[in-house]
């Protein structure tokens, strides 16, 4: 039996030390000479603040990571990182503890109020409250400023070469009627941003999808192009991305709901964010399309069994269908698997999540005799193995393709392809606990074909795709990802491999003053111009 070692407590490390200036590191290889620009990473980075300690992975105060790269001449690479000096890190810091709740960690009353304030407060509704502006999963550009994201409507602007928060907190509420919104937006080739959050409607819980216009009115031009109901009255889905083509957007309404009046009686429940999510493992998923050109919501409804996930890794249109990959689990338990005592235990699962694709037949009709026994598919995309038929009048039940039996989180794609027929995908093939578990794949759509990146004793991030200037092949440029050591938690490497090959082109070594502490999103922005991502 493979022996178990300590490759998931590197998830769970706290900064000590901020890296406020850039540091040079260790070349070996060679910087292709055409990077030049900065890979910027958000994610969880302060686990214990004061007397609080967190519970979940989703909890981690924000850290900002920048490795700035230059491939000119012998090439230079240099790390940095900060704090982001959210309200809420602020707030926690002054009180020696959490003060706003978190996904997985209750903030409990000032243990310094009265005992019947103390009281009062478990009756004070969570609508009063502010809701946390920790924006630790992702950084994406609107206009030509960054912004770090979460999964509240609070984004803070960050300055893309110093890391240091800018200005106060941004309310995408205050601009939009939304109360909620994904960290993980689309961008068009034109710089207009696309988003989805949630608001409160007459007849229940409504679905939105926000648009960010190009340039430097991105906030204020922002606006709702289209909304469409939950299929529950008083709750909505669960979901953390959703899917863009070139005329449609992708929306999965999971059995993973938010249950409402939990969520607002969370002071009451003394209990966090998280108490409040149910798994309903006999209802199906719903796969939702809205026109882009009119915002109007698909007639039919594809069914599928149920399922959750985090990432859309891609959805394009080919066929007469619509083909929708996405990093698949089976449930919601991956949720306990990212608590931190399942991490420091050894016990997280992960290996349960599978690039897995489905197929959505768009413009077929429904058998004219309304006979829908015979099930027959009504996909006709060249080797595909997914099935879809007609269930009722509106409905077509949608089988789905494991596209590969490893593991894959975390889906990167070259983003030109993004919401357009692609061929390569890449991510992290982990985490089982075992030795040698972390691995970055490739994997070649059409072929099958894998290919595979890992180093013993290291953990590697989420990868990063950026193009030669000027290529025309999809995999023509290299793969970018950060690496910390399992071992010297102030050892970390930046990894560049050619896409093609999978082969190194260069890796870059830093020993930090402070602690590095690993991330979950990224984008690379090109020296003079920004290139988007999510």
């Amino acid at each position: 039996m493979t022996e178990k070692i300590e490759d998931l407590t590197s998830w769970v490390r706290t900064l000590d030390v901020e890296t406020e200036s850039p540091i040079e590191g260790l070349i070996v290889g060679k910087i292709p000479e055409w990077l030049e620009g900065s890979l910027i990473r958000n994610g969880s980075g302060i686990f214990e603040i004061g007397e609080t300690k967190m519970n979940h992975l989703f909890d981690g105060l924000s850290v900002i990571h920048r490795f700035a790269i230059n491939g000119y001449g012998q090439g230079k690479a240099t790390y940095q990182n900060r704090i982001l000096q959210s309200d809420t890190y602020k707030e926690a810091k002054a009180a020696n503890r959490l003060t706003m709740h978190q996904f997985g960690t209750f903030a409990f009353p000032d243990p310094c109020q009265s005992l019947w304030g103390r009281f009062m407060a478990r009756f004070e509704p969570v609508t009063k409250r502010e809701k946390t502006d920790n924006c630790c999963v992702s950084v994406c550009y609107l206009g030509d400023k960054l912004y770090a994201f979460t999964e509240t409507p609070q984004i803070r602007q960050v300055d893309a070469e110093t890391l240091e928060t800018v200005g106060e907190k941004c309310n995408i509420s205050k601009l939009v009627a939304v109360n909620h919104s994904t960290a993980h937006p689309h961008v068009l080739d034109d710089g207009t941003v696309y988003n989805m959050g949630n608001s409160i409607g007459s007849n229940g819980p409504i679905y939105n999808i926000i648009e960010f216009p190009a340039g430097a009115g991105a906030l204020e031009g922002a606006k709702i192009v289209a909304s469409f109901p939950s299929r529950w009255k008083m709750s909505h889905s669960y979901y953390h991305s959703f899917g863009i083509t070139e005329n449609y957007f992708v929306f999965v309404e999971f059995p993973l709901i938010l249950n409402t009046a939990k969520l607002l009686a969370m002071n009451l429940r003394q209990k966090s964010v998280d108490s409040s999510l149910e798994w309903f493992p006999n209802e199906k998923c719903r796969i939702l399309l809205v026109e882009r050109k009119t915002g109007e919501l698909v007639e039919t409804v594809y069914e599928a069994p149920p399922f959750f996930c985090f990432h859309h890794g891609n959805c394009y249109e080919k066929n007469g269908c619509i083909i929708m990959d996405i990093s698949h689990c089976k449930d919601a338990t991956i949720f306990a698997g990212l608590s931190l005592k399942s991490l420091r235990e050894n016990r997280g699962d992960f290996t349960n999540t599978y690039y897995t694709r489905f197929v959505l037949p768009l413009a077929v009709e429904p058998p004219t005799d309304n006979d829908f026994q015979d099930c027959k598919n009504l996909v006709e995309v060249e080797e595909s193995k997914c099935k879809s038929y007609w269930q009722s009048n509106k409905t077509i039940f949608c089988e789905p393709e494991r596209l590969l039996e490893q593991s894959l989180e975390l889906p990167r794609i070259n983003y030109s392809r993004n919401g357009k027929e692609y061929r390569y995908v890449y991510g992290i093939s982990q985490l089982d606990g075992y030795a040698e578990s972390e691995k970055i794949l490739r994997l070649d759509l059409n072929t099958r074909e894998v290919k595979q990146w890992a180093k013993a004793g290291f953990s590697p991030s989420e990868p990063v795709y950026v193009s030669r200037p000027e290529s025309i092949e999809e995999d023509d440029g290299v793969v970018l990802f950060s690496a910390v050591d399992q071992v010297n938690p102030k050892k970390v490497l930046l990894i560049i491999l050619n896409a093609a090959t999978f082969k190194e082109e260069a890796v870059v070594e830093y020993v930090a003053p402070g602690i590095i502490t690993k991330d979950f999103h990224g984008i690379f922005s090109r020296t003079g111009d920004i290139v988007h991502g999510y």
